[in-house]
């Protein structure tokens, strides 16, 4: 498997005074099929996200430092803590709110999956997945916790796999990836390279590998002590329409 292209995230606000990296959609890279926005925030109690509205997909929030809070007006709330993650079907519509838990830094990862349109209007749910829930597993330098996928806890709709891997200095890793599914690479530590091009890429980041052939795989070395994290999908192959935090 090659790497295609890379790209830069774009540094912006959402909600109130949240400033953060989005990498998708921006005039560097629109969406991913099935994916559809991806965001690396990192907040103070000065900013978050008020009540907001989404509809015709799924999210994924995963912690990485720190604690969200969130809320909806069905009465559900709950807290995100650092290394879990939260699942939010919005389906035909939810009402939410986030905001940072703790005082400091409170960063992570926010997904936003397609679903199908045949599906857009089925019942929101949620999931709250803890640290300790989700499979980890560590041998010779490279370790890999699977957010979704074998082992995994999360009940997702669109069929895709969801990793956060660290490699130390000097290690080589393979990671398959079902055939025929998307991937991409989001950068966080250090600096390595990429797929059988061996394509160059370092923290902050976007890879876009070509899709996953069968019996396919991703080949990283980390020419540093490199952490990324690395999804991968089933395209669904419609073009999804934007309306804010609507997706038709």
């Amino acid at each position: 498997m090659d790497i295609l292209k890379k790209a830069l995230p774009v540094h912006t606000v959402d909600g109130e005074n949240a400033a953060l990296k989005r990498i998708m959609p921006t005039h560097n890279l629109s969406y991913v099929d099935p994916f559809l926005m991806m965001d690396h925030f990192s907040l103070d109690q000065r900013a978050g996200f008020p009540d907001h509205p989404h509809r015709g997909f799924e999210i994924i929030t995963y912690m990485l430092e720190g604690a969200f809070k969130h809320a909806d007006s069905a009465g559900n709330e709950g807290i995100i803590q650092a290394g879990g993650l939260q699942r939010i079907t919005a389906g035909r519509g939810i009402v939410h709110s986030e905001f940072p838990a703790f005082e400091g830094i409170n960063s992570g990862i926010q997904l936003w999956i397609n679903l199908e349109r045949r599906l857009k209007g089925m019942e929101p749910s949620y999931q709250d997945v803890k640290r300790e829930e989700i499979p980890e597993r560590e041998s010779d330098g490279i370790r890999v916790r699977t957010l979704v996928g074998e082992g995994s806890p999360v009940r997702i709709v669109q069929s895709m796999v969801y990793y956060d891997i660290a490699i130390s200095q000097g290690k080589k890793g393979l990671f398959p990836i079902p055939g025929g599914f998307q991937p991409l690479i989001y950068i966080l530590e250090g600096t390595g390279s990429f797929g059988g091009n061996r394509f160059p890429g370092t923290a902050g980041e976007v890879l876009i590998p070509e899709r996953a052939a069968e019996n396919g795989g991703l080949s990283v070395v980390a020419e540093e002590d490199l952490r990324f994290v690395l999804i991968a999908g089933q395209p669904i192959g419609e073009r999804p329409v934007f309306r804010g935090s609507f997706v038709d």
